[in-house]
């Protein structure tokens, strides 16, 4: 029996890929960092790679949360468990242990890059920057997946307009050297470098439909999936293409130049001279900070939800105390710096991604994925819903 597909483009669909957009607009996103070293530093292949990379990571998502919204199950744990059936023994305990030990490297980013921003801004000593990213994200995340994708679309819309902006004037400056690398397809490495860098990329941001799954609390139909996913990849393709272009006008020096490197976004838009930017900058730096930290944070508050402090009724202290927890685990983690964080700890995530998450999604994943749909046909799923056209409705409640 037919089944009903729903809108593509609903509030929770666009909310769950202004989830995913603030959660990869973090720290190495909006310093630039990230896309010197996995697109920029190669050449003229920065302005489609990262195209290449965010629809791989689109794909692996669009199976996780049809795998979330049928099973309505939104903790990633749970949702691997139900994706790689019959070896979910094995392959989801591995990967839930990999998890839980990667969902600390992007918020230990923020925290490191937030309590640098302060610095920077108001001169406070990094400790209290740090307890004053730790308190927002704490903040935030007590109140549950509804708010956090209210929370992200509204920062996201912010984002955007800053992201255009910023890069708008600075794609136009220096325009003349972004053609020369276009129009001379000049390279510094190789073409199976840049490849094998965006690929990197695209392992370990693929972890980004744990934090989609979590925020899509509510989701019944399959174009919500569907729509989630298109807004998704064009919206991170968009941004980051456009970061990378901008900064492409700034090569060679902020490959090579040690103080380009560490801030390479704003070395470029320092270069600008324009006093707008100076507040412009520091709110897209922050406003990244903030979301990718409460994005990886809510996830992993979701997933410890369900071993410890079970039988409290509180959920707002319970969110309270688990993330609290958590971020002292990431705050250690942030001591190790931004740099060090984003060239080693992501890339070493990215390539243990592959294997425990990419290959399986792409087989069992997408296998029992279709499993799945043919019960949704039979009326057996979603659990307590019934989706067939002929069926009464039966709303779905949301519960984390």
């Amino acid at each position: 029996m037919k089944v009903k597909s729903g809108r593509y483009f609903t509030a929770l669909s666009i909310g769950v890929a202004s989830v995913w957009f603030s959660s990869h607009c973090g720290a190495g996103f909006a310093s630039g960092t990230q896309e010197v070293s996995y697109f920029v530093r190669h050449g003229w292949t920065t302005i489609f790679m990262p195209i290449f990379s965010m629809t791989g990571v689109g794909l692996i998502m669009y199976v996780g949360l049809e795998i979330a919204r049928l099973q309505q199950v939104f903790a990633y744990n749970e949702v691997v468990h139900k994706a790689f059936v019959p070896y979910n023994k094995v392959l989801a305990n591995a990967y839930d242990v990999y998890r839980s030990i990667a969902m600390v490297l992007a918020p230990a980013a923020c925290l490191a890059g937030g309590a640098a921003l302060f610095n920077q801004i108001f001169g406070l000593p990094n400790f209290l920057g740090t307890l004053v990213m730790l308190f927002l994200t704490v903040l935030m995340c007590i109140f549950g997946a509804k708010f956090i994708r209210m929370f992200g679309t509204a920062l996201t819309i912010l984002m955007i307009i800053l992201v255009l902006l910023i890069t708008g004037f600075g794609i136009y400056a220096f325009r003349e050297n972004i053609g020369y690398h276009i129009s001379n397809r000049v390279m510094y490495t190789s073409y199976k470098s840049s490849f094998m860098f965006a690929w990197t990329y695209l392992n370990f941001q693929s972890g980004m439909w744990a934090v989609a799954a979590a925020a899509a609390v509510g989701i019944r139909y399959r174009n919500e999936a569907r729509g989630a996913v298109i807004t998704g990849v064009v919206l991170n393709s968009l941004m980051l293409v456009a970061v990378c272009t901008m900064i492409m006008g700034g090569m060679p020096e902020v490959a090579t130049d040690a103080e380009a490197k560490l801030l390479p976004t704003l070395y470029v838009v320092n270069q600008l001279d324009i006093p707008f930017f100076n507040i412009a900058y520091p709110l897209l730096l922050f406003s990244a900070l903030i979301t990718t930290s409460v994005g990886f944070v809510f996830t992993s508050q979701t997933r410890f939800a369900l071993i410890f402090l079970k039988k409290m009724e509180n959920k707002k202290l319970k969110n309270a105390i688990i993330s609290t927890s958590w971020l002292i685990v990431v705050w250690l983690v942030s001591q190790f710096g931004l740099l060090a964080i984003i060239n080693k700890g992501y890339a070493a995530s990215g390539w243990i991604s592959m294997f425990l998450m990419i290959v399986p999604m792409s087989i069992l994943g997408i296998r029992n994925k279709m499993r799945y749909r043919r019960m949704e046909e039979e009326g057996k799923l979603p659990p307590g819903l019934d989706n067939r056209i002929d069926a009464d409705e039966n709303p779905v409640t949301e519960s984390i």
